[in-house]
């Protein structure tokens, strides 16, 4: 087996990584790669390893019984959207409304949800179903809800895609309040907005990316046009930017696949965020490190096609591309 080891250089910055001049050369040099058949079995990055993978990317699915039946409610989420269910005191969340009065597409269609959806657990013990409706200049851009304990409480947040008409999206995070009599949704916390009408972002994940002890959320800003990797702190009622990072996508425009970007914990370090340049063609592997910087722990890994997909694997992922293709990406100790 012929291992091919990449001759650019590992790449530091200090706050932003300024990689989209050097993103958009490896573009260039990996379709050259690829065009003239120089694409290994394996190939090496310093860190990051990538081959063929037999079978089909597939997500695993939870072993855990759902913590109440599906409602009939959910039924009526808007098309090509997903329910999801919770681990905590959310049973079940998914997107409603469905509204053409923001069309954008870039999940491929201009129906976007009005209304967000949630069957909760009451403070008497039962469940009670719960929503939260936007104002007629707002939508939720986004087919799945995310939902998480961000701050370990107890009780878990659902994390959406939230876009303004005139100032685009913004990651938002809605809590369950139980003041009332009943329990209802609320925003908890919101990330600055994309800036402009129809300026997008797509999630990454959550995890304590600064290794203080709080959980934080990752997204990728204008991933279609000069994608930025920000990570948020959760100080509610704001989501705090803290680190940024240049030449990054998970996203197709009009796809809507949302899922192109991995979170790898490995064992003593902080987490890596495995994400496609923009071009997807080519992969880094970036980490947050004390005092403050980015570290690229893997050269700019070429592939042999463009990217459709990343699903979380141990110490790495299978990546799916255009042409259904399966690599398994890891990356080591």
């Amino acid at each position: 087996m012929f291992t091919a080891r990449p001759f650019y250089p590992r790449f530091q910055a200090r706050g932003l990584l300024p990689l989209f001049r050097l993103g958009a050369a490896m573009g260039a040099i990996t379709t050259l790669v690829i065009c003239l058949g120089l694409y290994a079995t394996e190939a090496t990055a310093m860190g990051l390893t990538v081959t063929p993978h037999t079978e089909a990317c597939r997500t695993t699915a939870s072993s855990a019984p759902p913590l109440a039946p599906m409602p009939a409610e959910a039924n009526q989420r808007i098309p090509e959207s997903e329910v999801v269910a919770g681990q905590q005191d959310v049973a079940w969340a998914w997107l409603g409304s469905p509204t053409r009065r923001y069309p954008h597409g870039a999940l491929g269609s201009p129906v976007h949800a009005g209304s967000v959806h949630a069957l909760v657990k009451s403070r008497a013990g039962g469940w009670e179903m719960i929503e939260l409706v936007l104002p007629l200049n707002r939508v939720y851009e986004d087919r799945v809800p995310r939902i998480v304990d961000l701050d370990r409480d107890g009780s878990e947040e659902i994390v959406l895609i939230e876009a303004d008409a005139l100032r685009g999206a913004s990651l938002v995070v809605l809590g369950i309040d139980h003041t009332a009599n009943v329990p209802r949704l609320v925003v908890r916390a919101r990330g600055p907005f994309a800036g402009s009408t129809f300026r997008w972002l797509n999630p990454v994940g959550v995890a304590d990316f600064d290794g203080d002890g709080q959980l934080d959320l990752a997204s990728v800003v204008t991933p279609h046009i000069g994608g930025v990797l920000q990570l948020l702190h959760y100080r509610p009622p704001t989501l705090v930017p803290f680190a940024r990072a240049m030449d990054v996508s998970n996203h197709r425009m009009g796809a809507l696949e949302q899922r192109l970007g991995v979170i790898v914990q490995q064992l003593g370090h902080r987490p890596t965020i495995v994400v496609p340049d923009m071009t997807r063609r080519a992969l880094h592997a970036l980490r947050w490190d004390a005092p403050g910087q980015w570290t690229e722990l893997a050269d700019l890994m070429p592939l042999p096609g463009l990217v459709e997909r990343l699903i979380p694997m141990p110490q790495g992922a299978c990546a799916t591309l255009a042409d259904g293709r399966s690599l398994q990406v890891k990356l080591s100790q």
